[in-house]
């Protein structure tokens, strides 16, 4: 009966399954500390801190209509914790019912003793901002290095690899946006999507060379008055180079809405942006 069970659970297993991908990294100076897990609300789900070591969970295309396309998906949080559910993997799953293989990236994040969710609460913007900073240039290294492993092993993941692409929530956007900036041909990503980007920290902010398409959302009333407009100056920074980009700008969603259901309009920029994917 055992082995019964056992058979079983490989068979079944593979149909909703996720591979885990270690990356490699270069150590830094800063002390590491133990990853927290910790469960914030039924809404918010699952967030991580204290994140030193990268990794990447990646779901498979599945459904009638399997494409060769696949997105790294980097949760937003400040770059003190990542909102790894409600920004990584209810998204993720929905791309790959959707036919595109979606990647949730573990990248590195502010490491402290104890809880990070708690303390960056406490922390003055200027403080936040540039904890921040310190944290992006290995947070965005991990992003690239993702890019590189999965096109890499494009072949094994059935994706074509000049159809590789990267976005990010909020600090996940910022480490979209300074990951496309920062790119080489090896690992730039062929399209990106920052949604709701947080652009205080990145710098250099000039549109890559092989200009990759853009999908950007965000709503008018986030609490963070320089999103909507850091949207548009990348939206704008896009046309002026002639590349391919599209902006959302929804009245209402706050910061933060992920992949939550708030019954406004917002409430389907997840579905625009698989059709955006789709039509690459």
């Amino acid at each position: 009966m055992r082995k019964l069970i056992f058979i079983y659970l490989l068979i079944a297993i593979p149909i909703n399954a996720q591979e885990k991908i270690l990356l490699d990294y270069q150590k830094w100076e800063l002390k590491s500390f133990k990853e927290n897990r910790v469960l914030i609300s039924e809404q918010e789900g699952l967030w991580l801190d204290n994140i030193s070591e990268p990794e990447m969970d990646l779901y498979k295309a599945q459904g009638n209509s399997i494409t060769d396309k696949a997105m790294i998906i980097c949760p937003g949080g400040a770059l003190f914790f990542s909102a790894y559910e409600k920004e990584g993997v209810k998204l993720a799953k929905k791309l790959a019912l959707n036919g595109i293989t979606a990647i949730v990236l573990k990248y590195r994040t502010y490491p402290r003793k104890g809880s990070v969710i708690e303390w960056q609460r406490t922390l003055k913007t200027q403080t936040a901002i540039d904890s921040a900073k310190t944290i992006l240039p290995y947070s965005s290294k991990d992003a690239l290095n993702a890019i590189e492993v999965i096109r890499n092993n494009a072949s094994k993941y059935n994706i074509n690899p000049n159809k590789s692409g990267l976005m990010g929530f909020s600090a996940g956007g910022a480490v979209t946006m300074e990951a496309a900036y920062t790119s080489i041909s090896k690992n730039q990503p062929n399209f990106i999507a920052p949604i709701y980007p947080w652009m205080d920290i990145v710098g250099g902010q000039k549109v890559p060379s092989n200009k990759p398409p853009a999908f950007i959302t965000c709503a008018n009333n986030d609490v963070w008055k320089e999103i909507p407009t850091s949207s548009v100056q990348i939206y704008q920074d896009w046309i002026q180079a002639e590349a391919k980009v599209e902006l959302h700008m929804f009245s209402e969603g706050g910061h933060g809405f992920g992949m939550n259901k708030i019954n406004s309009p917002v409430d389907r920029w997840s579905q625009l942006v698989i059709y955006w994917i789709l039509s690459l």
